[in-house]
């Protein structure tokens, strides 16, 4: 099942207010800029809805500040001294690009920009994330995306460190620094060529497999460690000879090879289709329930393209789930 992610961080304000530039500015020099462009205290204090008396007070408190004057009053209102225009072209000048920052903000939030950056297990990259990344940059296309694809630990490294807004692991285990947002199950499955001598439909147990020549994904994968593992409690060790950290290339050896190898439906997907490779019909309660899972830093402030994207990825792992039985259905194999 997936879960609606939580999204630590939130970005305060109405990015959308057409004035939210100018309430970055101090009340002081937003007053003096309107001042400088009516010339007249009092249609500035209408324009501004303020008082007249809260602006005369403001840029008295600026001269003040500056030791300098900068209004000279005059019975049809006021006029800049010459230090009153520099102040004001310097003031222009901030004015246009706190109007800036303000501008590239909103369009963050409202996705016109931005960067995700992803760190994920390897099993999930073809077709699924692919997949992902092309609809949302469908709809979002200035967001920029930044896909690491590595080996469990190095996923939580790149979190740990920073690097990457979002992690994709497999059999994730519990982390202090760590927030599962999250989950979509992904049974192990033993893979094999279809005129493999143990791709009969027949149920088979591990013990079963031990004869048989499998290749493995290398130590630097959570499959790794949880096939020995399951060996060892028959034991037993993995008959395997080949070893990657490249799950492409586990699939294509065993297609040449005709060993057996052990991955989740969606690093095998389209040899799974294509009937290059077949699921066993395995019984191991060691690989039953596994999960893919979206994590992220605890308590990062995530930017708000990534945060959109992780919604959009969560609420597909419903869709992956009913998806994968579909695949297992028509291959007329039983449900893992």
């Amino acid at each position: 099942m997936s879960r609606t992610p939580r999204n630590p961080t939130t970005i305060s304000g109405d990015l959308s207010e057409p004035h939210f530039g100018e309430q970055l500015m101090p009340s002081a020099a937003r007053y003096f800029l309107e001042v400088s462009r009516s010339h007249s205290i009092r249609q500035a204090a209408d324009r501004l809805s303020v008082a007249p008396s809260a602006i005369s007070r403001q840029l008295s408190k600026l001269e003040a500040d500056l030791n300098t004057v900068l209004l000279e009053r005059r019975p049809e209102g006021v006029a800049l001294t010459e230090a009153g225009e520099v102040l004001r072209d310097h003031l222009n000048g901030i004015q246009s690009l706190v109007e800036r920052i303000s501008g590239d903000i909103a369009d963050l939030t409202a996705l016109r920009r931005g960067t995700v950056q992803i760190a994920t297990v390897e099993g999930i990259t073809r077709p699924f994330m692919s997949e992902q990344i092309s609809r949302f940059r469908e709809a979002h296309p200035a967001v920029t995306f930044r896909l690491r694809s590595r080996g469990r630990q190095m996923v939580i490294e790149s979190l740990e460190q920073r690097v990457s807004h979002i992690g994709f692991l497999y059999d994730h285990f519990s982390h202090p620094a760590l927030l599962e947002v999250g989950r979509w199950r992904q049974p192990l499955l033993a893979l094999a060529r279809p005129d493999h001598p143990l791709a009969t439909g027949v149920r088979l147990q591990l013990s079963d497999l031990v004869p048989y020549a499998c290749v493995l994904p290398d130590e630097s994968y959570g499959i790794h460690h949880i096939v020995k593992r399951a060996y060892a409690r028959l034991g037993a060790k993995p008959n395997c000879h080949f070893f990657s950290d490249n799950l492409a290339v586990l699939c294509d050896n065993a297609q040449r090879s005709g060993a057996i190898t052990f991955l989740p439906l969606q690093a095998a997907t389209t040899q799974v289709i294509n009937r290059q490779l077949t699921p066993l019909n395995l019984e191991c309660a060691e690989f039953k329930y596994r999960y893919i899972y979206a994590v992220v830093r605890r308590e990062q402030i995530i930017p708000p393209a990534a945060s959109a994207f992780l919604k959009q990825v969560v609420d597909a792992f419903v869709d992956g789930e009913q998806e994968d039985r579909d695949i297992l259905a028509a291959l007329s194999l039983p449900e893992v």
